[in-house]
């Protein structure tokens, strides 16, 4: 299942709410309107999101980079494998409820926002599908957080979600040749390359919503 989001088609959305929002005709139009207060408190909210989200993705990416390092310092034949990987284990467990608990709280929220105005309309849209491409992204997150299968070299394609595979227990990895462990290796830099160009996409987002919550600010303040 592919759930990389689509960040070109919400940064158009963000990138029109926040040109109607520069525009002086739409903010004198906007500043009786009851709802801008709501609105603004709610692109707050996914402000704190997508920071959220950021330091989720730092955590994966860190994450990562201790399972390259392990799989470097592993020797083939040894037989405790499963005790140099067992912090891993332990910390991705840990990572990978974190990221259950705050996916769960995402699909919760309710942005029950209903302006009357079509341009305030628009930027309720946007916070909204924010929300649904965080979802999307932590949800990519899920499925990155996998442990790469040793035999999974044999049949690797080159897409999203495929580079990691979930194993139930580490002891498949006893068995395994160098060439195993160096393919772990390249699975695990192809998905720490996904992850650094899903924190430049959701920079990105952060930047926009900054706009949105200055301009709404701005006609509340005028």
């Amino acid at each position: 299942m592919e759930f990389r989001p689509n960040f070109a088609a919400l940064k158009k959305l963000q990138d029109s709410a926040n040109d109607l929002l520069h525009s002086p005709t739409i903010r004198r139009s906007l500043v009786q309107e009851k709802y801008v207060d709501e609105v603004c408190e709610a692109s707050l909210q996914m402000l704190d999101i997508c920071d959220t989200t950021k330091a989720l993705l730092l955590h994966v990416k860190d994450h990562l980079q201790e399972l390259q390092s392990t799989f470097r310092t592993i020797s083939v034949g040894e037989t405790s494998i499963e005790n140099k990987l067992g912090a891993y284990y332990i910390h991705r467990k840990n990572l990978k409820r974190e990221m259950m608990n705050f996916l769960r709280s995402l699909k919760e929220m309710k942005l029950d926002l209903y302006p009357i105005d079509n341009n305030l309309a628009m930027v309720v849209n946007v916070l909204r599908q924010v929300r649904v491409t965080t979802i999307s992204t932590v949800e990519s997150l899920m499925s990155l957080m996998s442990m790469p299968s040793p035999d999974s070299y044999k049949s690797y394609i080159s897409s999203f979600t495929s580079k990691f595979i979930r194993v139930n227990s580490l002891s498949l990895w006893e068995n395994c040749d160098t060439t195993a462990f160096q393919t772990g290796n390249k699975r695990l830099e192809a998905v720490e390359i996904e992850i650094e160009d899903l924190q430049v996409e959701l920079e990105c987002i952060f930047r926009r919503l900054i706009e949105t919550r200055v301009s709404l600010l701005n006609i509340l303040t005028n």
